[in-house]
């Protein structure tokens, strides 16, 4: 053993004297002037290029250059290609001696390459590229491309480098920098293992940002042809600020990629995107993404074959073509569908103040499928499902020459309930039944839509009424509405027509109309509320009212009222401009009613100017009866009638009245004049004979003048003289009633 030992150790000790002598030999053969003629010449038969070092050395770690520099193509007067500051590359002198390039390691550090695209699938370094030699050229014989150079190298690190590229515009900058790089057992054609870390500074129109780059895989270089190279990429990283991306997959053409990727994206803040993205609304969490995607990258373009992703609720996918040489251009198809939660849009508001607040929107099914480029976005399917709650739309926007839309829509509500559980404003109306519409739209300079509306079993309830089971539907185009409607209104029977022409400017209603009994309720009064002849408030300043043409018949089997009930009543109108502002009011209107009851006359006309009209001479003889007890006058505070009729026309804000009757078991009235809705005043002649009670033969006239709210009353005095049983009451009658 100890004769064993003592062999191996002159044996290392002569291999290590052999290695020393080796190197010595190697150190006297390889001197740093021939070191930097072999240095140009290999760039000379190789390269092509100029190059220049400042020193060259052989030590223990190979041969050692510093400051080394490749020209561009034509020399350095065009500039520098790549440059190291220190680099070492130590060969394996065995196969060197052999005439074979294989090295053991290299080592490089400060290392800067500039990378240009001079035109159209040419770069500053195609002339490096496996191609034919001259002496090739001038020797026909020895046709064909050179073979790639044969190297092997064990072991490559590269540290605090710096890669640079651009564009043929220069629209386009990537640069590399603070790039380590750690690779083994490089070839020129087989996979090897790399390690890379490195800070992305890209600069363009579209984007600009710094961003931390790690990558660990495999490639292969294809013959010294980065065209031909590929990578096989177990884990990259890359950030931007607080997002963080992870990525794996691989690579075809080290150059113009062609990849399938994984990607992956933590869950961020749509704020972290505002430095790249300024206009992008802020404080927005976005969901982690997860993407596989299959491209082809090249300097101007990007042909994504596949993005398929899932972000949160979410998923979908993309395909198409960006560009960005020399203009940014893209036409993409994206299909994507999902769930949004159920939300509050108050919350919204508080970042979002044209968001109106307190809607309730639930959970809901999410689908679409579109095209998008420049000039155009084509929708070809989206729908919107919430309970029973879905639209469905398609159609295109064009952006140039000018904004277009068009298209189609589609709108059902199972339960219209829903939307009052949306909305907290209509919960009041209790809205039921369902209802669905097919649409057709188009916007340019002028909107147009038209379609069909249908709905069943809808009922809502508003101002203490309650429709129900209204079925019917509506078509509707750009200037024509018509609709038709059968159900219930309080209980009874309601049908109606309606037909609407020109409602985008002045519109012509047409409105026919049943119902089996209309029950009203007295109103609220509201403190202070003056009522006029046009029946409400009036009409303040502004810009010029909306006003519409009405006309049609609406019948009433019944009328009942806690003051009033009527029996058969028609209605026919034939009026024109009628708005807020009644000076343009014209047409005519007529009414009757067949026979009724009247309870408390003072209440009944306190809320309504039209029935304070109608029942003014009752008012006046209730009026009197009450003073002068002596006429032994009827109670005309509670009447039965067996007839009640008017007939109406308008012109420039004034009612002329061409007929008033009412004919009832107390007393006649008959009634002609004028009233100005406009000014609410009064021009009445009112015509009374009573029939109940005192019997006068001759009837009373009475002149009703001046404001609605305060009219002047004066009595035809000569039709009262000339009744033989007032006698001695006329002056009591006088000036009790008229003062």
């Amino acid at each position: 053993m100890r004769k064993l030992l003592r062999l191996s150790a002159w044996g290392l000790a002569l291999a290590l004297a052999a290695a020393l002598a080796a190197f010595l030999v190697l150190k006297f053969y390889f001197t740093p002037d021939r070191i930097r003629k072999l240095a140009l010449q290999y760039a000379e038969q190789n390269l092509r290029r100029e190059i220049s070092l400042d020193a060259a050395s052989l030590n223990l770690r190979g041969f050692s250059l510093k400051n080394l520099k490749v020209a561009e193509a034509g020399g350095f007067k065009n500039g520098v290609f790549l440059s190291a500051g220190d680099f070492s590359i130590r060969p394996d002198f065995g196969a060197l001696l052999k005439k074979e390039l294989q090295i053991n390691s290299i080592r490089a550090s400060g290392v800067a390459v500039n990378i240009l695209q001079v035109k159209k699938d040419a770069y500053n370094f195609s002339d490096l590229l496996a191609g034919p030699r001259p002496e090739a050229v001038r020797k026909p014989a020895q046709s064909g491309q050179t073979k790639p150079i044969d190297l092997s190298v064990s072991n490559i690190s590269v540290i605090n480098s710096r890669i640079v590229y651009a564009n043929s515009d220069r629209s386009v900058a990537v640069t590399l920098s603070g790039l380590n790089l750690s690779a083994k057992s490089l070839t020129s054609g087989e996979m090897f293992p790399f390690e890379a870390g490195f800070t992305l500074v890209l600069k363009s129109s579209a984007l600009t940002g710094e961003f931390p780059v790690y990558a660990k895989g495999l490639a292969a270089l294809g013959g010294w042809d980065p065209k031909k190279g590929r990578a096989e990429i177990e884990r990259a990283t890359l950030k931007a600020d607080k997002i963080s991306c992870e990525l794996k997959g691989s690579l075809e053409n080290l150059v113009e990629p062609d990849a399938k990727i994984s990607l992956r994206v933590k869950a961020f803040s749509s704020t972290d995107l505002k430095p790249y993205f300024p206009g992008i609304p802020a404080r927005i969490l976005l969901p982690a993404l997860e993407a596989d995607a299959g491209f082809k990258l090249t300097s101007n373009y990007m042909i994504l074959k596949k993005l398929e992703f899932k972000a949160g609720p979410a998923l979908g996918a993309v395909k198409g073509r960006l560009a960005w040489n020399p203009v940014f251009d893209y036409d993409l198809a994206v299909d994507v569908k999902g769930q949004t939660p159920e939300l509050d849009t108050t919350e919204v508001a508080r970042k979002f103040r044209s968001t109106p607040k307190n809607i309730k929107i639930p959970l809901a099914e999410v689908s679409a499928s579109f095209t998008v480029s420049p000039k155009k976005v084509r929708l070809l399917a989206a729908t919107i499902a919430a309970k029973s709650l879905k639209a469905s739309a398609a159609g295109e926007f064009v952006m140039a020459p000018q904004p277009i839309a068009s298209g189609s829509l589609k709108l059902s509500a199972g339960n219209l309930h829903d939307f009052g559980e949306m909305m907290p404003q209509l919960r009041e109306y209790d809205l039921t039944g369902s209802a669905s519409g097919d649409f057709l739209f188009t916007m340019a300079k002028t909107a147009d839509l038209r379609g069909r509306l249908s709905f069943s079993g809808v009922g809502a309830t508003a101002f203490d009424t309650r429709l129900s089971e209204i079925k019917g539907s509506a078509d509707f185009s750009k200037e024509l509405l018509k609709a038709d409607a059968a159900g219930k209104m309080q209980g009874s029977a309601l049908k109606a027509t309606l037909t609407v022409k020109n409602y985008s400017s002045h519109a012509q209603a047409v409105l026919n109309a049943d119902l089996a009994s209309l029950t009203l309720t007295p109103p609220a009064t509201s403190g202070g509320q003056t009522i006029t002849a046009a029946g409400g408030k009036k009409a303040g300043g502004g810009g010029k009212p909306f006003s519409f043409d009405l006309a049609g018949k609406t019948r009433l089997g019944a009328i009942v009222h806690p003051n009033f009930k009527g029996g058969e009543t028609t209605v026919k109108y034939d009026l024109k401009n009628i708005s807020a502002d009644l000076s343009g009011l014209s047409g005519s209107a007529s009414f009757s009613v067949a026979g009724g009851e009247l309870d408390d006359i003072q209440q009944f006309t306190s809320s309504s100017a039209m029935a304070r009209i109608i029942f003014y001479p009752f008012l006046v003889l209730g009026k009197a009866a009450k003073i002068v007890t002596a006429l032994k006058l009827p109670d005309f505070n509670k009447i039965k009638f067996t007839r009640m009729e008017g007939d109406y026309t308008f012109r420039g804000g004034v009612m002329k009245i061409e007929k008033s009757q009412l004919r009832a078991d107390a007393a006649d009235a008959d009634s002609s004049g004028s009233i100005n809705l406009v000014n609410d005043t009064l021009d009445l002649n009112v015509i009374t004979t009573p029939k109940a009670g005192i019997s006068l033969p001759i009837p009373i006239g009475v002149t009703i003048k001046g404001p609605f709210g305060n009219p002047s009353v004066k009595p035809d005095v000569s039709a009262i003289l000339k009744q033989p049983v007032l006698k001695d009451s006329v002056q009591k009658l006088l000036k009790g009633i008229f003062k």
